[in-house]
C-alpha cells in the first residue's frame, strides 16, 4: 500500500453505508480510479469539505495495487467549479463529459487527458452563454481527440485522398471519419459538405468563436461517434442535454 498525492477531478459520488462515500476521480497520476471517503456524508471540515461533483484538487489516498477501490486521506480542493452548477446547460454538458470519462474505463493514466478535462470543465463553467451549445458539443470532441480517438476529416478513409476544398463528403461512422464523394455510400453515415468539415475540425480544436448551426446535429454525430468506438451503451446524459440545446433552425450561422 503506497500514500498517492495527485492533482485529481470528482467525476461522480455515490453514498455508502451512513456516513461515508464512494468517490469517483479522474487523477492526473492515477487515471480514473475509486476512491472509499469514510465519514464524510454530512460532514464539512478538512475530508468533507469541497468534495462537490467536477471539483479540482488534490488528492491524497491509500492506494492497492490491482484494487478498485482504495482509501482517501483527503483531498484539498482548488477549484470547486460552483459555477457549473448554475446554469443547467453548462452542468448537462459536464455530466456528459464526466459518463464519457466513468464509461470509457479502459484507461491508465493519461496526464493529456486529465489537462483536457481540466480545460473543457474550466470552458463550461466560463463560456459566453451565447456559445454554450458549441462550447457542449466541442467539449465532447475534445475529450475525444484526447482519449486518441480523433476522427479523420481531411482525407478519405477510405481511399485516402484529400478531399477538396469545396467537394461534399459523408461521415463514416465505423471508419471513424469522413469518405470522399468517389466513396460514397449512404448507409455508413451523415453527408458533411466543407462548411460543417470547418466547423468540425474548430469544434475538435476547441477553438469556435461563433455558434454552430445545426448543434443538435453536431451532437447526435459525436453522440453516434462516441457509442460507436469509445463507450458500449449510451449515454444518459445525452438525453438531457440534447433537450436543452437550440432548435436546428440554422440560426447563428
Amino acid at each position: 500500500m503506497a500514500l498517492v498525492s495527485t492533482p485529481a477531478v470528482l467525476l461522480r459520488t455515490y453514498p455508502y453505508g451512513d456516513s461515508s462515500r464512494v468517490l469517483r476521480f479522474y487523477a492526473r497520476d492515477l487515471g480514473l480510479v475509486g476512491i472509499l471517503a469514510r465519514g464524510v456524508r454530512g460532514k464539512g471540515g478538512k475530508q468533507g469539505s469541497g468534495l462537490g461533483t467536477f471539483a479540482s484538487g488534490v488528492l491524497t489516498a491509500y492506494v492497492r495495487p490491482h484494487r478498485d477501490l482504495h482509501t482517501m486521506k483527503e483531498f484539498h480542493a482548488v477549484d470547486v467549479r460552483t459555477g457549473l452548477g448554475s446554469d443547467v446547460l453548462r452542468f448537462a454538458a459536464a455530466s456528459t463529459v464526466a459518463e464519457l470519462l466513468l464509461g470509457h474505463t479502459e484507461q491508465e493514466a493519461q496526464p493529456g487527458l486529465y489537462d483536457t478535462l481540466e480545460a473543457v470543465l474550466d470552458s463550461l463553467r466560463d463560456g459566453d452563454p451565447a456559445l454554450l451549445p458549441t462550447l457542449a458539443v466541442s467539449s465532447l470532441w475534445r475529450m475525444v481527440v484526447a482519449l486518441g480517438y480523433a476522427p479523420s476529416l481531411r482525407e478519405c478513409v477510405r481511399c485516402g485522398r484529400v478531399l477538396g476544398g469545396d467537394e461534399m463528403g459523408r461521415f463514416h461512422l465505423a471508419a471513424g471519419g469522413v469518405c470522399c464523394a468517389e466513396c460514397d455510400d449512404p448507409a455508413v453515415g451523415p453527408r458533411v459538405g466543407p462548411t460543417a468539415r470547418r466547423h468540425l475540425e474548430d469544434l475538435l480544436a476547441g477553438v469556435s468563436v461563433i455558434p454552430v448551426a445545426y448543434p443538435r446535429r453536431h451532437l447526435a454525430l459525436v453522440a453516434d461517434f462516441v457509442g460507436h468506438h469509445l463507450v458500449h451503451r449510451p449515454l444518459k446524459s445525452l438525453g438531457m442535454l440534447v433537450d436543452l440545446l437550440p432548435v436546428d433552425d440554422g440560426s447563428g450561422t
